[in-house]
């Protein structure tokens, strides 16, 4: 009964032992990101089943966010995390775009606005003498300058 059990536990690792492979990742001319068990030029190993050498004895192991991740960077990233890494950078271009555009609108206003005012509580507005409105658009044009960038002052 024994040798029975041995044998059925090796048969039932066989498939495990021959399911793991480095696994490598590249990026076509597309921006598609593709992975394989072969490397193809250009190709970054992401996964290895090769020992690691051990790393720093100060530094604690990462944990892994999500135990459904399918692939996993040496440095412990998910695809996941990646995908939404870039998703953020995407969104904070496109709302430094917007803020842009709006500090640009502002300081163009405030440049062709013959007079400009504040809006009091009561909702009265009061108009702002020559050196207040100057200081406005000089503040206008340091937000613009903040948002677009030095670039936008030589416009």
């Amino acid at each position: 009964m024994r040798p029975a059990a041995v044998i059925s536990f090796v048969l039932a690792l066989a498939p495990l032992a021959a399911a793991q492979a480095d696994v490598y990742r590249w990026v076509d001319a597309s921006g598609e990101e593709h992975y394989s068990d072969r490397p193809v030029e250009g190709a970054e190993l992401v996964r290895t089943t090769s020992p690691r050498p051990p790393g720093p004895a100060s530094a604690p192991p990462r944990a892994v966010a999500t135990a459904s991740a399918a692939a996993i960077s040496p440095a412990g990233d998910t695809l996941a995390s990646r995908d939404a890494e870039r998703a953020v950078a995407k969104d904070l271009a496109a709302q430094r775009a917007k803020d842009c555009t709006e500090a640009k609108a502002r300081y163009e206003k405030s440049l062709q606005a013959r007079r400009i005012f504040r809006t009091l509580e009561n909702g009265e507005r009061e108009f702002l003498s020559d050196a207040e409105a100057d200081k406005v658009r000089v503040g206008n044009r340091v937000t613009m300058e903040t948002a677009c960038g030095k670039t936008t002052a030589s416009r």
